[in-house]
């Protein structure tokens, strides 16, 4: 039978707690403050698509980079006590030196090119340190002509 001494059982623990990531709230989940602004674009849109939102984010815990965005899917009327109001969902990924997130937004808007957009992001897939990880943004602020700025605030968790 083997015995590891203290000394090296100490050593070891350290080394694993000096590299592994501290996660906000001890449930291995990071809260998400970020800036995103977006612009509405004819070009640099993935493939097969004709129009989208392209934008930069700037927020925290790897939160910094490119964004697209394009709806798959609106709803055509809007409710009868809001009719100035249109309800739409879509794939959105955040692109970043650290990889990818793709999440799905469901959102509402203002009809026209001036008004407020307030949406849900739910986090389905990543790439790099955000392989496999899950959690929900919520994404809200105002639209002018083709522009979006918006705040971003949610949580990524089991992200490294």
């Amino acid at each position: 039978m083997n015995v590891v001494k203290p000394a090296l059982l100490v050593l070891a623990v350290s080394l694993v707690m000096a590299t592994t990531p501290v996660l906000a709230g001890g449930d291995g989940c990071k809260k998400i403050h970020a800036d995103l602004d977006e612009i509405q674009s004819s070009q640099g849109c993935n493939p097969g698509l004709t129009s989208c939102f392209l934008g930069e984010v700037d927020g925290n815990h790897g939160l910094r980079g490119t964004t697209h965005f394009a709806a798959d899917s609106a709803v055509s009327t809007s409710p009868s006590t809001s009719p100035n109001f249109l309800i739409y969902s879509g794939p959105f990924e955040y692109r970043t030196g650290r990889g990818n997130i793709t999440v799905r937004e469901t959102g509402v808007t203002t009809r026209g090119s001036e008004g407020v957009v307030t949406a849900y992001q739910q986090i389905v897939s990543g790439t790099g340190d955000f392989a496999g990880a899950t959690g929900h943004f919520f994404v809200s602020g105002h639209k002018t002509g083709g522009t979006v700025e918006t705040f971003v605030n949610g949580e990524i968790c089991g992200a490294g």
